[in-house]
């Protein structure tokens, strides 16, 4: 990894979701590339005791310096903090969601919300649209402490793939644990007899020890829990989620197995865990 772009808006939630890609720049020998986007707003009409209405405009220029200023302030506890990383400040203009898409690097990151239209993770969001349009692993951070396990969903495809590969090297850095689920729904299996539901857990539990095995050999010092859920899966990944350091996702994985992790499940996860998401799209 030679880049991390993380989004600052000034709020309390992206400051958080730039230390926690300071953290790991600091560990994985990344730069950080810290990126704010200033939009001019709308010109308001600003009204003066015992006078007329004054209007005052908030310059482009105006909004940058003061961003600027920010910046400065944030690469300065940034550096005191991890003395070593390499940062990198930006104020660019225009919206967002395009600031952040076209900003070169290997892994973006996002708080949960912010003043640039995260907030919790609604659809529609500048973070549901990064999500969707980065073309590299998306992080969405979440306040309170994360510093449990990793969990990760596993399907099959060649995203899923992806995303367990990001699992396991992010697991491998911070020293974690890593739970690998292979979620099933399949409502029909509800109606089998107990022997057959027993040959498709085997089965699956097979497929998900396959998926893992190449990775697992890369990453010895992993220590990887495994299971097969009949259930939804971003219930069943959500569920997992509390305590966790991260949880990984593809998005849009289709796998051998029909019911597979899609981008719906992605946006499901994003909205209702508790701790750090990241969404790994397919190479």
């Amino acid at each position: 990894m030679s880049a991390i772009v993380a989004g600052f808006d000034g709020s309390d939630q992206a400051r958080r979701a730039v230390l926690w890609s300071a953290e790991e720049a600091s560990r994985s020998g990344a730069d950080l590339v810290v990126v704010q986007a200033v939009r001019r707003p709308l010109p308001e009409p600003v009204f003066t005791p015992m006078s007329a209405p004054v209007p005052e405009f908030v310059t482009e220029e105006t909004m940058s310096h003061a961003a600027e200023d920010h910046l400065a302030e944030l690469s300065a506890e940034l550096r005191q903090r991890f003395p070593d990383l390499g940062v990198t400040t930006h104020v660019r203009l225009g919206r967002p969601a395009d600031v952040l898409a076209e900003e070169p690097g290997d892994l973006l990151v996002l708080g949960s919300s912010g003043r640039t239209g995260i907030a919790e993770m609604v659809l529609g969001s500048t973070s549901i649209e990064l999500v969707a349009i980065a073309g590299r692993p998306v992080v969405v951070t979440r306040p309170g402490p994360a510093q449990g396990r990793v969990v990760v969903g596993v399907d099959g495809s060649d995203t899923s793939t992806d995303a367990i590969a990001f699992a396991f090297e992010f697991a491998a850095r911070h020293g974690r644990e890593l739970l690998a689920i292979h979620a099933f729904n399949d409502a029909g299996w509800a109606e089998l007899p107990e022997p057959d539901v027993d040959h498709v857990r085997a089965d699956l539990a097979k497929l998900l020890e396959e998926q893992l095995a190449p990775h697992a050999a890369r990453h010895p010092s992993v220590h990887v829990a495994q299971e097969v859920a009949f259930d939804a899966p971003a219930r069943a990944l959500s569920n997992a989620a509390d305590g966790a350091a991260l949880v990984v996702v593809g998005s849009h994985g289709r796998g051998a197995v029909r019911r597979a992790i899609l981008g719906s499940v992605s946006h499901a996860v994003l909205h209702h865990a508790p701790c750090p998401v990241a969404v790994v799209h397919r190479r």
